[in-house]
């Protein structure tokens, strides 16, 4: 059986491959939902997008979709569009706590299993001095990066500490993927009773 990462994130692949788990990578394009639910379901919901778009194409196998995002003042804060609106991020960041949410979701259509589950992080940031903020945007690509950071790139300048898992703040709770995957996977090779 294997499984398929439905993200063409070279952050989440790395996190995966660190898991031991063999995987194979297929992006799914699909319009990612910003409404409609509350803002702590929406990880999950656009996750079990991206699997069901990946799971349609591959049905014999488990498809893994993740999504990830910033909440702040229950605010959803996805990707910035341009580096203006990643220095308000950031701005808005300063000094506060904000939480990491990544939504996760593996399915295998022939065996009719879904699972789904949201990894929450809470980061708090320093104060950020407008000087700050201007170097990390020089030194960091921040476009394709939810909420304008990646912790993993010079994240010392903004982050004071964590709560939680960090692959989840980098953009996928690894341990918690394989410990589901591995379950799933065991559970579907028994045989029937």
């Amino acid at each position: 059986m294997r499984l398929w990462l439905a993200s063409e994130s070279p952050r989440r692949a790395e996190l995966l491959r660190r898991t031991g788990i063999p995987f194979a990578v297929e992006g799914a394009s699909v319009a990612e939902l910003t409404a409609g639910f509350p803002p702590h379901e929406l990880p999950v919901r656009n996750a079990v997008l991206k699997a069901d778009a990946v799971a349609r194409k591959h049905p014999d196998d488990w498809v893994l979709g993740a999504d990830t995002v910033i909440l702040l003042d229950g605010r959803i804060f996805g990707k910035p569009r341009d580096l203006t609106e990643a220095a308000d991020f950031l701005r808005l960041f300063s000094g506060r706590m904000h939480e990491v949410l990544t939504g996760v979701s593996l399915v295998c259509r022939k065996e009719k299993r879904r699972e789904e589950f949201t990894a929450v992080t809470r980061v708090w940031f320093k104060p950020l001095t407008a000087t700050v903020i201007a170097e990390y945007l020089r030194q960091v690509p921040v476009l394709d990066k939810a909420g304008a950071y990646a912790i993993q790139e010079h994240g010392e300048l903004l982050v004071d500490r964590i709560e939680g898992d960090l692959d989840n703040v980098i953009g996928l709770p690894a341990a918690a993927v394989a410990a589901t995957f591995h379950r799933l996977a065991e559970v579907g090779a028994q045989p029937q009773q």
